[in-house]
């Protein structure tokens, strides 16, 4: 029962967390194709205690993901091979910063297959990264609050 009520709570918590993407990147008028978190979220809400679901992975491989999407696009020009040697570099550079963030990848994909701005680095990026990182971290917190409640008897603290 107790794995159940994680992995609802987990569930739910994903659930909300895309609510609010939506949100977001509607008030910011970003396309939510062009928004690059729904694996990043299911990976954060969904094993949080991963290495990979770590704020500084998060942040740090969507952020060095988008820098190899851009130096391929820089370098290569918008299209599909760009894309792939974007996606090889975030890799590398998310591997020798130990940073590794999977769902990240997506980010050195999108940059040079759509030539993307810029200001995509920082918007949806960098404030989409940091506020998951942080919500992700809050959500967990409450996980421990829900396993140690009164009505889970069996966490609940004795004293």
């Amino acid at each position: 029962m107790r794995r159940v009520t994680i992995w609802l709570y987990r569930a739910i918590g994903a659930g909300i967390a895309i609510v609010l993407m939506e949100a977001l990147a509607r008030l910011a008028g970003e396309p939510l194709a062009r928004v690059p978190f729904v694996t990043s979220i299911v990976l954060t809400l969904g094993m949080p205690e991963s290495e990979a679901a770590q704020p500084y992975a998060v942040v740090a491989g969507h952020l060095l993901s988008t820098l190899a999407g851009f130096a391929a696009l820089w370098c290569l020009g918008a299209g599909t091979t760009a894309a792939a040697v974007g996606v090889g570099l975030a890799a590398l550079l998310m591997l020798s910063a130990r940073a590794l963030h999977p769902p990240a990848g997506i980010d050195g994909f999108l940059v040079p297959l759509l030539g993307l701005p810029l200001g995509w680095a920082l918007q949806p990026v960098l404030i989409g990264a940091v506020l998951l990182a942080f919500f992700a971290r809050l959500w967990s917190r409450g996980e421990v609050l829900l396993l140690r409640s009164p009505a889970n008897p069996a966490q609940a603290p004795r004293g």
